[in-house]
């Protein structure tokens, strides 16, 4: 029977980006980025300890570290215990843990019904 591998890219606590990511596949961040960030139709999670500046289009974003920019497209967006977020968000639903932070605008559209 053949293996069943999860494909996605991680880079690691000890990575530090400036410049435009583009993934086809689920992306953890784990170190620190600054630029842009495209994985539209797929999940963005940013590690706890994982420090990001940038402007993200993700159709999930799972946020147990830093992050500051403006999200767009989001279908949802969980900001964890302990996380930090700064900047604008324009998405359909978000998840705000016990000990999470926040500060900016929240536009949370809707599908037509």
């Amino acid at each position: 029977m053949p293996e069943i591998v999860n494909e996605y890219a991680v880079l690691g606590h000890q990575v530090a980006i400036l410049g435009d990511i583009r993934s086809c596949e689920p992306l953890t961040i784990e170190g620190d980025l600054e630029g842009t960030i495209d994985v539209s139709g797929h999940r963005l999670t940013v590690a706890a300890g994982g420090n990001v500046r940038a402007s993200v289009k993700a159709k999930e974003i799972d946020l147990h570290g830093s992050l500051e920019g403006n999200v767009e497209g989001a279908d949802i967006i969980y900001i964890r215990a302990g996380a930090q977020f700064l900047g604008d968000i324009r998405a359909h639903g978000i998840v705000i843990e016990e000990g999470g932070f926040i500060q900016g605008n929240v536009d949370l559209s809707r599908s037509a019904v």
